[in-house]
This record gives C-alpha cells, structure tokens and sequence, in this order.
C-alpha cells in the first residue's frame, strides 16, 4: 500500500500506522505544578472551567466526553510524529508488563494520549509522569502492557521531543 506524506507530498516507504494499533495519536499536555493545582483545589467559588481541569487532572477514570474540551480548560494539542508510532505501539500494546506498580501519589494527569483508528477514538491514556501511573479506556485496545517504570522513562522523552 502505497501512503504520502502530506506534510512534504513525499511517499512513505516505512507503513508504521499500518503495523500499529493506531493510526492517529494526539498529545494533550498542560504545564501546571502542583502548587497552582493546589491553590485551585482550596479555591472557594471554582469557575466551571476550574471544576472541570481539577476533574481531568485528578480523575482516575476517563471520561471520554471531556476530550473535546481540554484545549479550552489550557491542554495544549500536538500531534504526535508518525515516526514515533512504533516505539509507543511497543510500549503499549506489543509487550508483557513485568512489575505491578503501585504509586502511593496524588496523581496530576497532566499529559493525555488519544488512539486513532481510521479516525475513531480506539482509546485514551491518562499518564501522570510524576507518579508513574496512568488511567486508560478502550473499547478496542488492551492498555495492559504499559506500566512498567521504565516505561514512563522511555515514553516521556518521546513525547517531549516530538
């Protein structure tokens, strides 16, 4: 199968999507420390856009319907390079987990994964670097291989260097 590039008009001769659980991934990310997160959480009278950023940085499930909102509560979106899809398709969906972490943290989810197939959402990773933990949701993908803490230490430069 033949693919182009769009960014360059190019033809791809390396079909990474194709061998990947995905073909589209997006990086949400938000710079907030945890001394702003802390003065938001005793905050009296939250605004609603307040609630809803102390919600996506501390719920430890996903809520997909918020996805459409995280650039409006100060996420910002990257896509992530094709280049990149291997080595975060391994680390997710292509190995064994070896160590059950436990991390006795207050997880800040402050970086978002979002899975694409065919232009469907196929899944969403919730990842606090901080702790080493993370909260996925999928229908289609089993996010059971990632967790391992050197995992996180593989997957953050990658995301930080696209």
């Amino acid at each position: 199968m033949e693919r182009t590039d769009s960014a360059n008009g190019s033809k791809d001769d390396n079909p990474i999507a194709e061998l990947a659980a995905f073909d589209s991934l997006e990086h949400y990310s938000i710079d907030i420390d945890l001394f702003k997160i802390g003065e938001l959480e005793d905050k009296n009278n939250k605004s609603e856009k307040e609630q809803l950023l102390l919600s996506v940085l501390s719920d430890n499930q996903v809520n997909i319907s918020l996805l459409s909102h995280l650039k409006e509560i100060g996420y910002t979106i990257n896509l992530v390079d094709k280049s990149l899809y291997r080595p975060i398709d391994s680390l997710f969906f292509l190995k064994a987990r070896k160590d059950n972490v436990e991390s006795s943290c207050i997880h800040e989810f402050r970086d978002i994964l979002v899975f694409y197939k065919n232009k469907q959402c196929v899944g969403v990773a919730k990842i606090c670097f901080d702790c080493k933990a993370m909260v996925s949701w999928s229908e289609k993908l089993n996010f059971a291989g990632f967790g391992d803490w050197d995992d996180y230490d593989k997957l953050h430069p990658l995301l930080r260097k696209n």
